[in-house]
């Protein structure tokens, strides 16, 4: 049964149109608060300004032109990652006794962030707080179809609260597949406009790191204490991590729960009091934090596996899910 206001919908958005134009955007609003998804590429919430004791304020960052036809769909606010997040060593992956080709991504020209967020989604259901958007391989990137190992179904519920921004996914399998999900979430670093960023912070449960050599692991996680800044002192993970002077690009697992069982991280003005608070499912077994280069914004990015593996190792996190299966995962951000 429909609920009041409610229109339920099945509506394809062409892939030129995200590609070439300026993609479609479904606004969300739930007292003061506010939120923007960008449903014509990649279904990311492109921006969230939630009621908090300091009245509305950001708890996304994106640049100007990221809602536009320019814009790098993983450059800003919450970009949704799948079937793998982060990067694979290679081009090309063996599962199932075949090989599969990937198309280069970043700088050094491996597959990066998965086959969604550059793509157009459907809208399923929306109301004013609440939208269902959903991604199939096969369906809206029937291009991308041989590149992974069987097509799959992605729906993502974004539910906003004049405090909280949730979402919800949900990953289906339509053949047996390696399967992973992450979030790539920028966070403006001071948290509140105005105030100095050397008072900022970064918290983060994360009792161990992986290291790594460009930007692909090495080893066997260690403890994050052995994590060090360019000055040779250590990052201050686990717990909090000063902003001033911290550059990483960097996977960490090993996250501790509260007591209700989920990962809670914030970037905290440690001058004001004020925090941005993110929480996800231990699913997210891993995240990594990375302070872009133009240093107003963090991402802390939970990840169903350590990035970087192409070898689809359980140990690491990645799942092998049969025809009908399916991964989920929750995940939230509070203006606190």
């Amino acid at each position: 049964r429909r609920r009041p206001g409610r229109t339920t919908l099945a509506r394809p958005v062409s892939y030129h149109a995200a590609m070439h134009g300026s993609p479609e955007i479904v606004p969300l609003a739930a007292g003061a608060a506010r939120a923007a998804i960008v449903v014509g590429r990649g279904g990311a919430c492109a921006s969230a300004v939630l009621e908090s004791p300091q009245g509305p304020r950001d708890v996304l960052w994106a640049p100007a032109d990221f809602t536009g036809p320019t814009g790098r769909p993983s450059g800003g606010g919450i970009p949704i990652l799948c079937p793998f997040p982060g990067r694979l060593p290679t081009t090309t992956i063996d599962f199932g006794g075949r090989v599969w080709s990937l198309p280069p991504g970043d700088a050094l020209g491996r597959p990066i962030h998965g086959l969604v967020h550059e793509r157009p989604w459907r809208v399923v259901e929306r109301d004013a707080a609440r939208l269902v958007i959903a991604f199939r391989l096969s369906a809206d990137a029937p291009d991308a179809l041989h590149r992974w190992p069987a097509d799959f179904s992605l729906t993502a519920t974004w539910s906003l609260g004049p405090g909280r921004l949730d979402v919800a996914l949900d990953l289906l399998a339509h053949g047996t597949m390696p399967a992973a999900l992450g979030l790539h979430p920028y966070h403006p670093v001071p948290v509140v406009p105005g105030a100095d960023p050397r008072d900022a912070a970064i918290e983060v449960p994360a009792a161990l790191w992986q290291p790594q050599e460009r930007l692909l692991p090495v080893g066997v996680p260690r403890p994050a204490e052995e994590r060090r800044r360019d000055d040779g002192s250590p990052i201050g993970l686990p717990g909090a991590a000063a902003w001033e002077g911290l550059v990483l690009d960097d996977p960490f697992c090993g996250l501790a729960t509260d007591a209700l069982g989920r990962v809670v991280a914030r970037v905290v003005d440690r001058a004001g009091g004020a925090a941005i608070r993110a929480e996800w499912d231990p699913v997210f077994s891993a995240c990594v934090i990375f302070t872009p280069p133009h240093r107003q914004a963090v991402c802390i990015e939970p990840c169903t596996t350590l990035p970087g593996r192409g070898d689809f190792a359980a140990a690491a996190g990645w799942r092998v899910l049969a025809d009908g299966e399916r991964l989920t995962a929750r995940y939230a951000v509070a203006a606190v």
